[in-house]
């Protein structure tokens, strides 16, 4: 009789333990650079938005500059929605230097088309990404979920800045 031996093909137990062992050193390691994502791309969105809001009130005002630039302000329409502008073409809604919390959301929905949701109080927002309006001064201040997020836009000299 012949014994024919055959040939096994496969991994051995210790061959399987080495992989075991390789990926666990590999997601301790990249674990924690994935886990701040979330954090990273909630204030690259919150930087978009920002964006938007600097490139519609820049729009506003070049508007405001294209009619003439009228020394009282007055209203100016963008795309078919009329907003209101302080004497030097700056979104106000007629707010003056002191604009209030619903001031605040006029001027966010009259000049961003298509705007992410805000509301003047947390209870209104119905969704998770909702910006909280308030003001302060001649600022509007648009607070992602109450977070650290925020935008602020100074109706006096037409500035936006987001923060992280």
């Amino acid at each position: 009789m012949i014994h024919s031996m055959s040939k096994q093909s496969g991994f051995t137990l210790i061959e399987l333990v080495m992989v075991i062992i390789i990926l666990g050193i590999l997601s301790a390691v990249a674990l924690p650079k994935f886990a701040n994502l979330t954090t990273q791309a909630r204030n690259a969105s919150n930087q978009g938005v920002a964006g938007g809001l600097a490139s519609a009130v820049a729009i506003s005002h070049a508007t405001w500059v294209a009619n003439g630039s009228p020394v009282a302000g007055g209203n100016i329409t963008l795309e078919g929605t009329s907003v209101h502008v302080n004497s030097l073409g700056w979104p106000d809604n007629n707010a003056g230097v002191a604009p209030a919390a619903t001031d605040c959301l006029a001027i966010w929905t009259g000049v961003v088309n298509n705007p992410p949701q805000a509301a003047a109080a947390a209870a209104s927002c119905t969704t998770t990404n909702c910006y909280i309006a308030t003001a302060a001064g001649s600022q509007c201040i648009f607070t992602l979920n109450s977070e650290i997020n925020t935008i602020i836009y100074d109706t006096s000299v037409g500035s936006v800045i987001g923060s992280p």
